[in-house]
């Protein structure tokens, strides 16, 4: 689980010298810093740093698409059936089914549920452990004046978000830097003149852990086609595979390599950056996903016509082939993508640019104050609206009452005077 890997690797880091030579450090020259940059959710407990140095006004920043722990940070509202819960396989801007928008109110409530009873108070416990005197983090988190999450409006929808969250999808995504000789020679148009298709599983999911059944049906698959191959891999055990037209190699700059105007698919295991980079320089994509938000780009990559999907574990040759040539010969998926990549470019700032700015401001207001949610003063029951429910049913409960007691005392009444005028007669 996401938890406890950030629990584990997180007390790894706590535990070595590093870290103790930076505690030692800030303790004893008491640098001066403007603000306090966290890595938020799954980093919480690094915020005893910022109590070492004075409590300054912080900004929170994520490479995950918009995590509903931001926005409970930030006090934006959040709706399942708008945005859905990761791991639902769908983001902000797709119509949610029943079913999904169900799962997605279970997930939140389960994970709530985990997160509030067990992962927080852990987080404490490390806070308490490794910076003394420190308080908890409900506490500590009131330093946050802004959080930068990396989301589009043109990949990820528009999203009710306070001021104080800012959409900074997207800051890797840049012009292409020249790329290396010999990978040049390999992919111009006069080496492959009908193209080249690139794959890359980005850092998090290795190409060389594919099991040995899938690794050879995509090789079978990139034997038929016309188009070069360049491949992020990162083992040996498949060179004496490789068909003529496959180069492997273990590490490739993927942002200069989307950019070559030669390229006609980006075989990917749909993860955020990649699929940022793909539609920065509009490419299709043909995905692979594996895990977390990888399901739901594929899912949205799909509806809007920019990319096809193939299950990695169940992937045969014929299906990958059948799927990749359909991307690289298809001209409405490089349309599409067009039209996303156009909305993606069509900022008045670059996303790096959007979040110095924002930065600095941070620091020249003290914390930006005038950003924070006023649902951050409200107790959860107030933000829900519950404390209201509550009067209202109790008003409706009690003019009920006042209705029933009246009538009752009207029949009795109305009953008294017939039984009186039977006795007269």
């Amino acid at each position: 689980m996401l938890y406890e890997f950030s629990r584990d690797s997180t007390n790894i880091v706590f535990e070595s010298k590093a870290f103790a030579d930076l505690l030692k450090h800030l303790k004893q020259k008491k640098p001066d810093f403007d603000v306090f940059v966290l890595d938020f959710p799954m980093q919480e407990a690094f915020i005893g740093l910022n109590y070492v140095i004075g409590r300054k006004p912080m900004v929170a920043m994520t490479a995950y698409n918009l995590p509903v722990e931001v926005l409970t940070l930030m006090g934006s509202p959040y709706f399942p059936s708008l945005l859905p819960y990761s791991g639902v396989g769908a983001h902000g801007g797709d119509p949610l089914t029943f079913t999904e928008r169900l799962y997605s109110v279970c997930r939140w409530i389960g994970f709530t549920t985990y997160i509030n009873w067990v992962y927080r108070p852990d987080v404490d416990k490390m806070i308490a452990e490794n910076f003394p005197g420190a308080p908890p983090l409900a506490e500590l988190e009131k330093d946050v004046a802004i959080s930068l999450v990396n989301t589009n409006p043109a990949l990820h929808g528009a999203m009710p978000l306070v001021p104080s969250i800012v959409e900074v999808g997207g800051m890797q995504a840049r012009p292409p830097k020249p790329l290396p000789a010999d990978i040049l020679e390999w992919i111009n148009e006069k080496a492959a003149p009908h193209g080249f298709v690139f794959m890359s599983f980005g850092t998090n999911v290795r190409a060389a852990s594919l099991n040995k059944g899938s690794r050879d049906a995509i090789l079978r698959a990139f034997a038929r086609i016309k188009q070069r191959v360049l491949w992020k891999y990162e083992d040996d055990d498949i060179l004496d595979k490789l068909p003529p037209n496959v180069r492997v190699s273990k590490w490739l700059p993927q942002n200069d390599i989307l950019a070559h105007p030669n390229i006609r698919c980006f075989v990917s295991h749909n993860g955020g950056l990649s699929t940022q980079e793909a539609s920065y320089h509009g490419v299709p994509i043909l995905g692979m996903p594996f895990f977390a938000d990888q399901l739901g780009y594929a899912k949205k990559g799909e509806r809007i016509g920019i990319s096809r999907t193939v299950i990695y574990r169940t992937a045969t040759e014929e299906a990958f082939y059948e799927a990749l040539t359909d991307v690289i010969n298809n001209p409405k998926y490089r349309a599409n993508m067009k039209v996303v990549q156009n909305a993606v470019r069509d900022q008045k700032e670059t996303p790096v640019e959007r979040a110095a700015w924002y930065v600095e401001m941070v620091a020249r207001t003290g914390g930006a104050p005038h950003l924070r949610s006023p649902a951050l003063r409200l107790r959860w029951y107030e933000v829900w609206m519950l404390d209201i429910l509550a009067a209202a049913a109790l008003a409706v409960g009690l003019a009920l009452w006042l209705v029933r007691r009246l009538l009752g005392a009207l029949c009795s009444s109305g009953g008294a005077r017939r039984r009186t005028k039977a006795k007269a007669h």
